[in-house]
């Protein structure tokens, strides 16, 4: 499990629940990144030029907020574009839309709490869910549910 890009063993004493598919390709990105950009916009065509001006500039790993519209369309346009690079869809609060993101080609997705649904849905998946947690408590819980990241809020 990472918690805030820093590697955590497992204690012996707590064996995991599951042992699914690691998403590596997301995951690898992440770790030679160091980091994800975070984009929110207040239209789409607006976000797909800072999208594509974030990569020009440098920019390997992207997530852009599920509250952009046209969110699903720009993650379609940037996988087609950048094959080579990561994109993914944060904020996002239900299944439903982790589906949506993940037909779009979202390769992680991240949200604010941890969403029991979209970690159970993915348990199988080359997709990463990065939950949000903010206590040790939530750190534990989302690891005992098999997150294999966490982003503290």
């Amino acid at each position: 499990m990472l918690v805030a890009a820093a590697q955590l063993p497992l204690p012996a004493s707590q064996p995991r629940r599951r042992d699914p598919p690691h998403p590596q390709k997301a995951l690898a990105a992440i770790l030679r990144s160091r980091f994800i950009a975070c984009l929110r916009a207040k239209d789409a065509e607006t976000a797909r030029q800072a999208a594509h001006a974030a990569v020009r500039g440098g920019v390997s790993v992207l997530e852009i907020v599920m509250s952009t519209p046209g969110v699903l369309e720009v993650v379609e346009d940037l996988r087609r574009s950048y094959p080579s690079l990561t994109f993914g869809v944060g904020t996002v609060l239900n299944a439903d839309d982790a589906k949506k993101a993940i037909t779009a080609g979202a390769q992680f997705l991240m949200s604010p709490g941890t969403v029991m649904e979209i970690l159970r849905d993915l348990e199988q998946s080359e997709v990463l869910y990065i939950p949000g947690v903010l206590t040790p408590t939530e750190v534990i819980s989302a690891r005992d549910a098999g997150a294999e990241v966490v982003k503290v809020s």
